[in-house]
């Protein structure tokens, strides 16, 4: 079919995934996407280091079964995604990052207003709004960046979005 694929014969959905900003055609746009990944990445990695924190808190979220594991999980997953957002710069990598806080806010929200995995948290719980803004602002960010390179990343070879 026709417009279903990109140079180097890659289906136009991968080729979506792996763009980066070297593959906007405006400078401007370029450098402001390049802020939009570096301030998702910052808090991408923030959130990482106030889980891992309250994770190792004295009497701290290590002892709560269930949400104490995955706290340390998402701690270390954070920073990790954090720095390869930085290193990478791909699509496919501010879209894991992105969708992680998005997730993050929802496993938040859930524990205060519903409890979850047998825990209710509070809002007043420590970083708990802090983790709630931080997370919020780094998914937009991310993920407007992702949507930016993903639709006009082929302004290098004149084609915007999807088959065009």
């Amino acid at each position: 079919m026709a417009g279903e694929t990109v140079d180097r014969g890659r289906p136009w959905w991968l080729g979506a995934l792996l763009r980066g900003p070297a593959d906007l055609a405006s400078l401007p746009v370029r450098l402001a996407v390049m802020l939009m990944i570096a301030g998702g990445a910052v808090c991408t990695v923030g959130s990482g280091v106030i889980h891992l924190y309250l994770w190792g808190k004295q009497y701290g979220y290590e002892s709560i079964p269930t949400i104490g594991p995955l706290f340390l999980i998402q701690g270390i997953a954070a920073i990790a995604l954090g720095l390869l957002v930085v290193i990478s710069r791909r699509v496919l990598v501010l879209v894991l990052a992105g969708g992680m806080l998005v997730v993050s806010v929802v496993a938040l929200v859930l524990a205060i207003e519903v409890g979850l995995f047998g825990f209710k948290d509070s809002w007043f719980a420590p970083y708990a709004w802090t983790t709630f803004y931080e997370e919020i602002v780094g998914a937009v960010l991310l993920l407007v960046a992702a949507g930016v390179l993903a639709w006009f990343g082929a302004g290098r070879s004149g084609r915007l979005g999807p088959g065009r």
